[in-house]
């Protein structure tokens, strides 16, 4: 059954308050005015009592009774017409008072979830987001109840995350900032001899620092005004060509890339899709790159989307990493023996950038072998 509103909450209250009032004031007054005049019959002398008897009966009374009626009747017709008035005024005073006390009662019951909702909001104000309120009885009350709810379950699922993040922000940069740490204190006191070949791996772990910083950097401006800017209609194709021949003229590797490029129209930031692609391709020279060669491919879905997709034939994703469910600082194994690192956030990165395009990132495992991500715009 769905819940009233509030409006219709308290019309329906204040109706019936009224009815009641009006219906208690009706019997009230009614039996007043029969018992007044009850009471002022029974004052009265037996032979005046016999003639108003009558008289009320629609009968002719006995002259003498009649005679002893008439000089007490003045004040008896007196005593009929104010008792009318007495009993509106006595009960309707006692009412007023009922009533108020009613609708103090009802509107307490009514406020009731309104407190309850601004002591949670409260609580969430101070920084308690696991606390859940109850829906109340009216649906502006039920729907407030679930947007907080809701509300204080987001706040500490982003509290969560974000302690997590500091955590592993912190464990990110503690482990180059100790090998660069000792390692200079090392040749500062003369112990470690500062050589070309030491001095280059130092500079390979600032360099690293430098790439999680930008990282970071990256996704705290994602979803801002400044985060894609200066866009403009180009095809994909162009840049993914330029892209994957400098990347793989500063690699240097002999890992083969196989572009398969089609027009591929879109709306694009050319700089923040560069860092994408080429965070694309570090990922798959890196996990992948002894596997076979990398394809890259643009063009258009069935629906005619532009796409970009980056697949190679590499282990493959684990199966909660699959379907953009990945988590920041998520890195894989050692899978090709060259070593666990990076940050971790390449991947948050790009879908960070796509969705900063209006596009999204599709990640998964080809049917064949290998793992694949795609851009669709």
């Amino acid at each position: 059954m769905p819940r009233p509103t509030l409006s219709t909450m308290t019309a329906a209250l204040t109706s019936v308050i009224q009815v009641i009032t009006i219906a208690v004031l009706y019997i009230t007054v009614d039996w007043y005015i029969d018992h007044a005049e009850i009471s002022a019959q029974e004052r009265l002398p037996k032979d005046a009592q016999s003639a108003w008897i009558s008289l009320n009966a629609g009968e002719v009374p006995d002259p003498k009774e009649l005679a002893a009626l008439a000089p007490l009747f003045p004040e008896l017709d007196e005593a009929t017409e104010a008792s009318p008035v007495e009993g509106v005024l006595y009960f309707g005073f006692a009412l007023i008072a009922l009533t108020c006390a009613l609708g103090v009662v009802l509107a307490h019951r009514l406020v009731a979830p309104l407190t309850r909702l601004t002591a949670a909001a409260e609580k969430i104000r101070q920084g308690d987001f696991q606390v859940m309120v109850e829906p109340g009885a009216t649906r502006e009350v039920e729907a407030l109840a679930i947007t907080i709810n809701s509300m204080a379950s987001e706040l500490y699922a982003l509290e969560t995350r974000l302690k997590f993040n500091t955590r592993a922000v912190a464990h990110e940069l503690r482990t180059p900032l100790t090998v660069l740490q000792g390692n200079l204190q090392g040749m500062s006191d003369g112990i470690i001899p500062a050589d070309e070949e030491r001095l280059r791996a130092l500079l390979m772990q600032a360099q690293g620092m430098s790439r999680l910083v930008d990282q970071l950097n990256t996704l705290s401006l994602a979803g801002t005004s400044d985060f894609v800017v200066a866009t403009s209609t180009t095809d994909l194709a162009t840049h993914v060509m330029d892209t994957v021949t400098l990347f793989q003229t500063s690699t240097g590797d002999v890992v083969t890339f196989r572009t398969h490029l089609q027009p591929a129209p879109a709306k694009i930031d050319p700089d923040r899709f560069h860092q994408a692609l080429l965070i694309l391709l570090e990922n798959a020279r890196k996990y992948a790159g002894d596997s076979g060669p990398i394809d890259i491919q643009t063009g258009l879905t069935e629906g005619g989307q532009s796409f970009l997709s980056v697949r190679d034939q590499g282990p493959g994703l684990p199966d909660y990493v699959q379907h953009s469910s990945f988590d920041m600082f998520w890195r894989g194994e050692r899978l090709n023996g060259r070593g666990q690192s990076g940050s971790g956030l390449g991947l948050s990165v790009v879908k960070a950038i796509a969705e900063g395009h209006n596009a999204r990132l599709e990640v998964g495992n080809n049917p064949g072998g290998g793992a694949y991500a795609k851009i669709i715009f």
